[in-house]
């Protein structure tokens, strides 16, 4: 983790959409040392919520009442739609000086909003931390959702030096791994590697929903044969759609891509079965063999830089 002295830098937080990210955020900052006032907002139920749990010390009541907050910093964390409405509907009520950024998971439409709706004397930078859950909720928010994830930042042509430099050293001090990336760069990979394998699992996890298109019998006996590797394969089928409706309404293109490309290969899977070429089989599980060790290994170098 990054040592950063947050006296002085960093006095007031406010967290807009206090759930799993904007919980887990503001006890990542508790562990590292922070001991500023963390304020909660966003929603009828996650602020009270928050607070009731002791993961913000009160609700943030400017915005409502129309008036300047004084957080030093604003860290969105709500649904992709909710954080382009606040852009839109509230940045004008940030103190000069204050910094904002954000846990979208898709980075363009946010930070293209973010030019328009934020004004000169208040900074933002993009962000996206890649960690998460299929679970919802500041009651699952933890401490250490963070620690080693991979922390993408996306500034853009007017972002100030020392503003990014301050907030790289906030999601060190969380245990995170900055990555800095470009918004369109970003989306287009985010729909390969976080999007597509939602949209896999959610597909995936119908075959044995009440759909399923077979007997009865073969259902109940393959939902009771089902284990290690459905559960695990499954897992983000849990996923709430109020999450993912915006992440899809804004990077449609980059995953309707992705999953053209899953579907040619899962095909010429189905094709070399159908004709038993099982060396075409055993060429694709040695590329993904590769692949996986290759990822693994940039995986854990990065840890070591943490």
């Amino acid at each position: 983790m990054t040592d950063i002295n947050f006296n002085g830098e960093l006095n007031h937080v406010c967290i807009v959409g206090c759930g799993l990210l904007g919980g887990s955020f503001a006890l990542a900052l508790r562990r590292a040392g922070f001991t500023g006032r963390i304020t909660a907002c966003g929603g009828s139920r996650s602020p009270k919520l928050a607070v009731e749990r002791g993961v913000a010390d009160a609700m943030e009541l400017s915005f409502d009442r129309g008036e300047v907050c004084e957080a030093d910093l604003i860290y969105l964390a709500a649904p992709i739609g909710a954080i382009i409405d606040f852009l839109k509907t509230k940045a004008r009520l940030v103190k000069p000086g204050a910094l904002i950024t954000d846990a979208g998971s898709t980075k363009t439409e946010i930070c293209s909003v973010a030019r328009e709706a934020v004004t000169t004397n208040i900074h933002f930078i993009g962000g996206h931390p890649m960690a998460g859950s299929e679970n919802t909720g500041v009651e699952y928010a933890r401490a250490d959702l963070f620690d080693r994830a991979t922390y993408a930042l996306t500034p853009q042509a007017a972002t100030d030096e020392m503003q990014l430099d301050r907030l790289k050293k906030i999601i060190g001090s969380i245990g995170a791994r900055v990555l800095m990336a470009n918004p369109l760069e970003h989306d287009a990979a985010v729909a390969l590697i976080s999007h597509l394998p939602q949209l896999t699992a959610t597909a995936l996890s119908t075959l044995l929903g009440a759909e399923f298109d077979g007997e009865v019998a073969r259902r109940e006996l393959a939902q009771r044969l089902a284990a290690t590797g459905w559960r695990d394969m499954t897992r983000l089928g849990g996923s709430s759609w109020n999450v993912w409706r915006d992440i899809c309404l804004t990077n449609q293109q980059n995953i309707s891509t992705a999953l053209g490309v899953l579907i040619a290969e899962l095909q010429n899977l189905k094709d070399a079965l159908d004709v038993r070429d099982f060396n075409q089989v055993k060429t694709s599980f040695t590329a993904a063999n590769t692949s996986v060790a290759e990822h693994r290994a940039i995986h854990y170098a990065n840890f070591e830089k943490v």
